[in-house]
């Protein structure tokens, strides 16, 4: 049977030596359509989508969601053939050449062999080399890459270098030593901190969105934290399972939980996923140890409908860019290729229908029709907002009506979405208030 490369070498002329798969559009052994979405990767500037160049089916993919391939690398294989189901390999390239490739590009050893040994002086006016996870991370954490020796061949920034930073900045800040075994066996008060979190963070996304609206987040959380991000009832992978109220809404999430072996969880959710939150937390199948709400559904009748309305029936990326904008405070903080890779995603899984309907009963006559005050106030948990003040979406006046053991952070600058317009400021907010639970 024969095998065809899906790969990239080059996005618009960027210069790059990486790509970061963001997600795949299909799975192995999908029929897959000349044209049709393959797979959408993200360079320093923007994402990329990828397209079947001819008929037939995915047979393998070789670099998973969140890793980091080579550019020229094939990232997977369309076959002309149906693949065999049954963990045969496809004849072609080995599926063991996937592993072994996305090993070495993002894990190697923290020593680097003398011929690879970084240099941290870099020549004045010379471009600082780093992958585009590496650009992306420095970029939200604020963090200057001229002043970062990279770990990489010739000296190249990766992953691991601004997660040394960052971690390292944590220490600083919590002033005690956090990784190191025998500071552990000196000092009882830092073990809670070292065996760090075995009960999960679980993320919940908004209306329209899903699961990987937290993918600039999860990086830049604290060390050792766990996380599980859901897709909302008829979004994302479950298109298919549309919910009519936040109370079936929380009885799948909590199904799903339950099916994973979560019986205890941090919870985070942002606008429909923050009511979501609290119905949940509500609902009391689960055992919750922190909730952080960003910009919360449930608190208050008042809604952007036309908001709404707008992202669940766009067809066309004109009009969803026009929406999305809405959303954040400065339209630059949209990623390059957001609303075309939010369109070509939802007539992909074909969800446009379920989210109509899902807007048109959680959202009736324009107003929220659930009110979650109630279960936010019987919380006996540490439990954080986070707000923009310039939301346009569900009105930052909501947060006056925050119990008063409720920590508020009103961002400046900041509208609808910090998990994206202040990703490591949210981060950090998230990793605080679950270091809080103990």
């Amino acid at each position: 049977m024969a095998t065809h490369p899906i790969s990239i070498d080059s996005a618009g002329g960027e210069y790059m030596e990486t790509v970061l798969v963001i997600g795949w559009a299909v799975k192995s052994g999908d029929a897959v359509k000349a044209g049709d979405l393959l797979v959408t990767v993200e360079t320093a500037k923007a994402a990329t989508e990828i397209e079947a160049d001819r008929d037939g089916w995915l047979a393998e993919i070789f670099f998973a969601e969140g890793q980091e391939a080579p550019v020229g690398a094939v990232l997977g294989t369309i076959a002309d053939e149906k693949p065999i189901v049954g963990g045969k390999p496809i004849a072609g390239q080995s599926a063991s050449t996937a592993p072994t490739t996305a090993t070495a590009v993002e894990s190697n050893p923290r020593e680097p062999v003398a011929s690879e040994a970084p240099s941290s002086i870099r020549p004045p006016g010379s471009r600082a080399v780093a992958s585009p996870l590496a650009r992306r991370l420095a970029a939200a954490a604020g963090l200057d890459l001229a002043a970062i020796s990279g770990s990489g061949p010739h000296g190249r920034i990766k992953k691991r270098d601004i997660d040394s930073i960052l971690a390292a900045r944590s220490n600083e800040h919590d002033g005690a030593v956090l990784r190191t075994p025998a500071a552990a066996q000196a000092s009882p008060v830092a073990a809670p901190t070292l065996a760090r979190q075995t009960v999960p963070v679980v993320l919940i996304h908004g209306f329209g969105a899903d699961r990987s609206v937290w993918r600039q987040v999860v990086p830049l959380l604290g060390p050792g934290i766990e996380t599980i991000s859901l897709d909302l009832p008829g979004h994302g992978a479950e298109a298919a399972r549309p919910a009519s109220s936040i109370e079936e809404i929380a009885f799948l999430l909590s199904d799903r939980l339950e099916d994973m072996g979560v019986g205890n969880a941090h919870l985070v959710g942002h606008s429909l996923g923050g009511a979501a939150a609290l119905a949940l937390a509500r609902l009391g199948r689960l055992t919750v140890r922190s909730v952080t709400l960003l910009a919360p559904g449930g608190l208050g009748p008042e809604i952007n409908a036309g908001f709404i309305a707008g992202l669940a029936r766009a067809t066309t990326v004109q009009a969803l860019e026009r929406w999305l904008t809405v959303m954040v405070g400065d339209p630059s903080a949209l990623p390059v290729g957001y609303a075309q890779a939010a369109l070509r995603q939802m007539e992909k899984i074909g969800n446009r229908d379920a989210l109509a309907a899902m807007a048109e009963s959680l959202f009736p006559d324009g107003t929220q029709g659930f009110d979650l005050a109630g279960a936010l106030a019987e919380l006996a948990v540490p439990t954080r907002f986070i707000w923009g003040r310039l939301d346009r979406v569900i009105p930052v006046a909501h947060a006056v009506r925050a119990p008063g053991f409720t920590a508020v952070h009103l961002l400046d600058g900041v509208g609808h979405v910090p998990q994206i317009e202040a990703p490591a400021l949210t981060a950090r907010l998230i990793t605080e208030t679950v270091r809080s639970a103990g």
